[in-house]
């Protein structure tokens, strides 16, 4: 008798792990609750041919289950962004990278990296916010701007917030290296992953419970005509637990479990694409630009699309996003104003607000203080027959990347397989 595995959400962790399974011919099922496929990852189309991503959008250069998966269905990836070249603060009315920070700043910056790249070779997560070391270590002014700028652009929350021990792992962002794009928008991978699961992928159909009795394991779904239960041998879920911490499971959880999935927060994302008329910075890359104020970080995700027009992206993290509401393609418009005053009129826009979809309650995962070490152990730990993937359980340098919702999906299935192994 074939292992039957339902799979709950069709992000790419669900659509992932599905793959995987199907491909050693195991019979699954894929249930998402919205009408599309793809989960954190949207890509959407504005006007004269030109898209960009209202959710995940980067390709690290260490991205390697992405980066096989697009050669294997023949998906092409642009150049994005060069670190440390490309990366830019508005200071004080002018664009500053590291190659032209006065060297008290770059000294600064350097230290300030050097005390995290400690914690990280130490293994320590302390019981301190990023806001709360800052105070107790000797940083300077200058990075101790920029390390609160970078949680809410980066990590998608406050420094208030963040626990100093997670916060450490961005400190790659220092190195060299570069990023990528999905040639013709992340949506081209996730309909591929997709496609060759046809039949076995239902989108519109949100589950409401999910129980293991015995060796099996039921979940209810909603469809249009009413719930529905379905049976299988195991369950990989995938969505995020800001989601899952409202829909009843009865597994054999662990209490640290139940705490994580009960309390795991999720930071907030407002993403705005401007579209307009033509190129108006000078620069031909207009790489990652950080600033203070409603949105922390506007780069170009047109740089290698075709056309005169160009899109900017413009990304509100933390607590300043959920303030955004309807104002959010005003203020947007009113962020590229402070670093280029003569911006031309946009043509369109398109926001989204991650903390406002209830299939996401959020953007990406991130961890307060003493959280990654006391939940570390248990994200992908299987609960009987119910096993988790999702980019919060993916190895923590791939966090809130797509990256890590692959590696976890790839897992989740490995794990799978390995029971049946033995």
């Amino acid at each position: 008798m074939s292992h039957q595995t339902i799979i709950i959400g069709a992000g790419l962790a669900g659509l992932s792990a599905a793959y995987e399974l199907v491909r050693t011919g195991l019979d699954v099922q894929v249930f998402e609750a919205r009408e599309r496929v793809g989960g954190r990852a949207y890509t959407v189309e504005l006007g004269a041919g030109q898209y960009g991503e209202l959710g995940a959008e980067f390709v690290d250069d260490n991205h390697s289950a992405l980066m096989t998966y697009a050669a294997e269905f023949g998906i092409q990836l642009d150049p994005a962004t060069k670190f440390p070249d490309d990366l830019y603060w508005f200071i004080e009315g002018s664009l500053r990278n590291r190659m032209s920070l006065t060297e008290e700043q770059s000294n600064g910056l350097d230290n300030f990296y050097a005390k995290l790249e400690s914690l990280l070779e130490e293994q320590k997560d302390p019981q301190q916010t990023l806001d709360q070391w800052l105070d107790t270590h000797s940083i300077a002014p200058f990075a101790r701007r920029i390390a609160r700028w970078l949680a809410s652009s980066f990590f998608a929350t406050d420094p208030e917030l963040i626990g100093i021990g997670f916060f450490a792992y961005l400190t790659g962002i220092s190195d060299t290296g570069c990023n990528m794009r999905v040639r013709g928008g992340i949506s081209r991978l996730v309909d591929a992953l997709a496609q060759h699961l046809e039949q076995q992928v239902h989108i519109g159909t949100p589950v409401r419970r999910i129980q293991q009795t015995g060796e099996t394991v039921t979940v209810n779904v909603e469809t249009a005509s009413g719930l529905v239960e379905v049976v299988a041998d195991s369950a990989i879920v995938t969505i995020p637990w800001s989601v899952l911490r409202h829909i009843p499971i009865e597994a054999p959880l662990v209490d640290a479990q139940r705490e994580a999935i009960s309390s795991l927060p999720y930071g907030g994302v407002v993403k705005t694409l401007l579209q307009y008329p033509h190129r108006f910075w000078s620069k031909p890359n207009f790489g990652i630009v950080l600033l203070e104020g409603d949105y922390q970080a506007i780069w170009e995700p047109t740089f290698a699309q075709m056309g005169t027009e160009k899109i900017l992206s413009c990304f509100s993290g933390g607590t300043r996003s959920l303030k955004l509401s309807e104002r959010a393609g005003d203020l947007a418009v009113a962020a590229v104003k402070t670093i280029y005053p003569d911006a031309p009129e946009i043509i369109t826009s398109r926001s989204y607000d991650w903390s406002a979809d209830e299939w996401a309650r959020g953007a990406y995962c991130y961890f307060r203080p003493g959280e990654l070490h006391r939940f570390d152990p248990y994200l992908t730990q299987s609960a009987g027959r119910v096993f988790f993937a999702g980019e919060h359980t993916a190895p923590v340098e791939f966090r809130g990347y797509m990256e890590g919702a692959i590696r976890s999906g790839q897992r989740a299935a490995q794990q799978i397989l390995t029971l049946l192994s033995e």
